[in-house]
C-alpha cells in the first residue's frame, strides 16, 4: 500500500493517508519549517558533500522538514531551474556552497513569485559575502540560524535588468582571477590559489586599459580605467575594502570604486600599496556612492558578478534593488555569543 505524508498549512498537525482505502489519520505535532536546501558539492573544499548528513540532521532536530537538491548543471539541476519549479512550496530557501553558488541562488530567487527568507551555509574558498554580512561561523550555528526567524533585508544589484549580484560587479585588472582559477587548485589550497594566480598574471593585469564613459547622479566620468567595481560588501577576494567601515548593506546605495590607468607601471605599484593599506587617497582612485550607474565602454568589456564570469558587453546599466532579499541571521546578542564560542571557522 502507498502512503503519503503531508503537512497542513493552517494547522500544526500531520495527515497520513492511504490512497487505496481512503483512510486518513491525523497526528498532532508542532508545525515544521519547510526548508529547501540546495547543495553544491564542488564548491570550495567540498564541505557540502562531507557534511550533508550532519546539516540535514541538525536542521531536522531543530524542527525543520528538509528537502535536499544537489546542484548538478550537467543534469540541468541548477539553482535557477530548481527554484522556479519549487516556487511557493517552501518556507525557507537555503544553500550550501560558495559565493558563486549563492549568486545563482539569488538569481533564481529574484524570479520567484513568492520569495521566502534565505539561509546560507558558506563552503567556498573565500566567502566574501558571508564575512561581510555576518553569517555565523560553524555548521551548528548556521543550522540554528536557518531554523529561527530573525532576518536581515539587504540590497541586491541588478545588472542590465536581467542578472542580479549579491555583493559586487567588477571589470578590469584581476577580475578574471576568481573564475579563471582552477576549481581543483582552489580546492587544494583554498584562498592562497587566488593570490598565486594574481602574482602569475600581474604583468598582463596591470597593463589593462579601457576607456569608459560613466554616468551617475547627474555627473559623468570619462577616462581610461584599470579597474572598476560596484559593490555592497566589506571585503573582496579576502581583503577588507578600503571603505569597509562606512558600508551599510541595506541603505539602497552601492559603493563604486574607479581606478584610473596610470601612464607608468611604478604608479600602479603605488596604487596597490594605497589600497592594501586600506586607503583611497590617490589621484588615480575615486570612490562614491550611488543607487544607479550607467557605463559605456569603448570596447567589449568582461565583467564578473560575485566571482562568476558575467560575459562581455559594451554598455551596462546597474541599479540597486533595495532590501530585496531577507537573509536569516542571528540577532545581535546571539551573534556575539556565537562569536565568543569556539566555533569552527569558514574553510580557507
Amino acid at each position: 500500500e502507498i502512503y503519503t505524508l503531508s503537512l497542513h498549512d493552517a494547522l500544526p498537525i500531520y495527515e497520513l493517508s492511504d490512497r487505496k482505502s481512503g483512510l486518513r489519520l491525523m497526528i498532532g505535532g508542532k508545525m515544521r519549517k519547510k526548508v529547501l536546501m540546495l547543495m553544491n558539492g564542488s564548491a570550495g573544499t567540498g564541505m557540502a558533500d562531507q557534511n550533508a548528513f550532519q546539516i540535514v540532521k541538525e536542521l531536522t532536530q531543530r524542527n525543520c522538514e528538509v528537502t535536499v537538491y544537489p546542484i548538478i548543471p550537467a543534469a540541468e539541476l541548477t539553482a535557477e531551474t530548481i527554484l522556479v519549479a519549487c516556487d511557493g512550496r517552501f518556507d525557507v530557501v537555503a544553500c550550501c556552497g560558495g559565493d558563486g553558488t549563492l549568486n545563482h541562488v539569488i538569481n533564481g530567487m529574484m524570479m520567484m513569485d513568492h520569495r521566502p527568507p534565505l539561509g546560507y551555509i558558506p563552503s567556498g574558498s573565500t566567502n566574501d559575502f558571508a564575512k561581510s554580512i555576518g553569517i555565523p561561523r560553524g555548521i551548528l550555528a548556521q543550522c540554528e540560524t536557518i531554523s529561527r526567524d530573525h532576518v536581515f533585508a539587504y540590497d541586491i544589484g541588478c545588472f542590465n535588468d536581467t542578472y542580479y549580484f549579491n555583493y559586487i560587479a567588477a571589470f578590469g585588472a584581476f577580475t578574471s582571477i576568481s573564475y579563471d582559477t582552477s576549481q581543483i587548485f582552489k580546492n587544494a589550497i583554498g584562498h592562497a590559489a587566488y593570490m598565486l594566480k594574481a602574482l602569475l598574471t600581474l604583468p598582463q593585469n596591470v597593463s589593462y586599459r579601457c576607456r569608459m564613459h560613466i554616468e551617475h547622479d547627474g555627473e559623468t566620468e570619462d577616462d581610461e580605467y584599470l579597474f572598476g567595481s560596484i559593490s555592497n560588501a566589506r571585503s573582496m577576494a579576502g581583503f577588507a575594502m578600503p571603505f569597509s567601515s562606512s558600508v551599510d548593506l541595506s541603505d539602497g546605495l552601492f559603493e563604486v570604486m574607479l581606478i584610473k590607468a596610470p601612464p607608468l607601471f611604478i604608479e600602479v605599484q603605488a596604487i596597490l600599496a594605497t589600497l592594501l593599506a586600506g586607503k583611497t587617497d590617490s589621484p588615480y582612485i575615486k570612490v562614491f556612492q550611488t543607487d544607479h550607474v550607467h557605463i559605456k565602454a569603448s570596447e567589449n568589456t568582461a565583467w564578473t558578478w560575485d566571482g562568476e564570469y558575467g560575459g562581455t558587453m559594451r554598455e551596462t546599466d546597474i541599479r540597486v534593488e533595495k532590501q530585496a532579499i531577507a537573509l536569516l541571521l542571528p540577532p545581535k546578542e546571539k551573534a556575539e555569543a556565537i562569536e565568543a564560542s569556539n566555533q569552527p571557522i569558514f574553510p580557507e
